[in-house]
């Protein structure tokens, strides 16, 4: 397609701009973004052609939201917010409770309650990501609200947005991973003895 027809095809975007500086800024785009997401919705094939003619791979997501996509490594920041959601799912998962349910509990989660300074080994791997203490616990909701992974109910909760699933998928895939992993040592060595439940402690 020439660059006449292109430009003639996406002259009529709407919210061409606003949608370009937050996808670009790192935002997850979804249905609660409103007239946003609706517009790249409508047109997201027109969306796509123009995005990847400028360089940037726009992913449309089965779960409902829009991001482009960074081949660049985890910087400090983004291994923050992964190592931030690692630890819930560790505490939730510890507690027995459903991790879809309450990764998106509409009621939200209450900031003062989290868990990641209520154990010594998730205290240390929140020191190694740059975050030596509760009260830094907020800068990484901020960053991950400007990115669209959760929205601030009050002063003291907030919610996780649909784009979460992205962290959520991770852990699930590094879990899976894990118990891949103890499965073929089990056949290797030949042990048919039953495996210690994770978290438990090593000698």
């Amino acid at each position: 397609m020439s660059d006449d027809r292109i430009g003639d095809s996406l002259a009529d975007l709407t919210h061409l701009q606003d949608l370009f500086e937050r996808l670009r800024s790192g935002r997850h785009v979804c249905a609660e973004d409103g007239a946003l997401y609706l517009a790249l919705r409508d047109r997201m094939s027109d969306y796509t052609r123009l995005f990847a003619a400028l360089g940037f791979d726009l992913v449309d997501h089965a779960r409902g939201f829009c991001y482009f996509r960074s081949d660049a490594d985890l910087g400090k920041e983004a291994s923050a917010q992964a190592v931030f959601f690692f630890v819930l799912v560790e505490a939730w998962s510890d507690d027995g409770r459903d991790l879809e349910d309450t990764v998106f509990d509409t009621a939200g989660h209450r900031i003062a309650e989290l868990p990641h300074f209520t154990r010594e080994s998730w205290r240390a791997c929140m020191a190694e990501v740059g975050i030596p203490t509760p009260d830094a616990l907020t800068d990484v909701l901020k960053r991950m609200e400007r990115l669209g992974f959760t929205e601030r109910i009050d002063d003291e909760r907030f919610r996780f947005r649909v784009a979460a699933w992205r962290f959520l998928d991770l852990c699930r895939d590094v879990l899976e991973e894990h118990e891949s992993h103890g499965r073929n040592a089990d056949t290797e060595t030949g042990d048919d003895t039953d495996a210690d439940t994770p978290g438990g402690s090593a000698s």
